[in-house]
């Protein structure tokens, strides 16, 4: 009987060693159509690389506001209005530009027909895209900007971080998520996105924070 015993497992440890060594990912086992390959660089400080990015230059700044969580400690265009030429703001929340005014005294919109027809080095679009009501009308309008490039970012739904923001219990599912976001989006979707409705041509993916940030650069083709 020991014989026995002894002898099946060494017959499961056999059989768990062929699976082991002929393991494919899961991406290699279904058809093409469905996976998506993409190049991408890692930068692991955000801040930093719209430092970089936009020092020196002319430079307009959508979601400028941070609505409804300012802090004029760590919001984005007072950082970066220390290293720009200049940086122009849109928002739609005009009670907060004039809030943002009072520490970036530069110019700003809250209508897209009154952006002037204005030459650009960088139109930057940070976490914003996951908040507005249409995301076509909105990368629209953003592609008539006149900006020699575009760069466009978001949460990236499939980082590690985000795959500890969820629970589920027997009948709730528990989300941690802004509660103004309206779309989750992963490397692949944000720039298939743009280029579905835009003629911006997504020229480099970069994952930004730790992977937790999508960000797309892009130029007009």
């Amino acid at each position: 009987m020991l014989k026995y015993e002894l002898y099946k497992r060494k017959q499961q440890l056999k059989r768990f060693i062929k699976k082991s060594l002929s393991f494919k990912p899961h991406y290699e086992t279904v058809r093409q159509y469905w996976v998506q390959k993409l190049n991408y660089k890692k930068i692991d400080n955000r801040l930093n690389f719209f430092i970089e990015r936009c020092e020196n230059k002319n430079i307009i700044h959508f979601g400028c506001t941070d609505w409804p969580i300012f802090n004029p400690k760590n919001n984005l265009h007072i950082q970066l209005s220390e290293y720009t030429k200049t940086i122009d703001g849109f928002d739609i929340d005009v009670e907060g530009i004039e809030n943002l005014r009072q520490y970036v005294d530069q110019d700003y919109y809250s209508e897209y027909s009154k952006i002037p027809k204005k030459a650009y080095d960088v139109c930057l679009v940070p976490e914003t895209i996951e908040h507005v009501d249409n995301v076509r009308e909105f990368l629209e309008h953003v592609s008539r900007i006149d900006a020699t490039t575009f760069l466009i970012t978001a949460p990236n739904c499939f980082s590690r971080k985000r795959s500890k923001n969820f629970f589920m219990k027997k009948d709730q599912f528990i989300e941690l998520v802004h509660p103004d976001h309206n779309y989750w989006f992963s490397p692949y979707t944000l720039k298939n996105t743009i280029e579905k409705y835009t003629p911006l041509k997504v020229s480099m993916i970069y994952l930004l924070e730790n992977n937790s940030m999508v960000c797309c650069e892009a130029v007009k083709a």
